[in-house]
């Protein structure tokens, strides 16, 4: 019963804010897909319509609490859960999972897109692939 507990509790499920993206309405929702325009595709967790809906950089994400969750995620090597853009294909270096929280959160987005490059995550595809 307690793996049932802890394994809930490593969902990358997160807490949107109100916005035109979401028809003014707080959702929860989790990442199933980034693309390289910027763009994320969320998937409802609240059981409101639409099921899925599309962000773009300018709406408002919650970054910071959707990389505590992903570097939770990396440390306990529990990828169930994490989007396939963040799924690392090696092993992250242990003083970036270390540092990442460190940093504000356009350094954050910089270092997961660094790490994109060098090839620690799959490249990312173009909306409708």
């Amino acid at each position: 019963m307690n793996s049932l507990r802890y394994r809930s509790s490593l969902q990358l499920n997160l807490e949107i804010p109100a916005q035109k993206a979401t028809n003014n309405e707080r959702r929860k929702a989790a990442v199933l897909a980034c693309y390289k325009d910027g763009s994320l595709l969320l998937e409802a967790r609240d059981n409101l319509k639409p099921a899925r809906f599309t962000m773009h950089p300018a709406d408002k994400f919650p970054w910071t609490e959707f990389i505590e969750k992903l570097l939770a995620a990396w440390k306990l090597s529990d990828y169930s859960d994490v989007p396939k853009a963040f799924k690392p294909v090696k092993q992250i270096p242990q003083f970036v999972i270390e540092g990442l929280p460190n940093e504000p959160v356009p350094q954050q987005l910089k270092i997961l897109a660094a790490l994109r490059s060098q090839g620690y995550f799959a490249p990312l595809v173009n909306p409708g692939k």
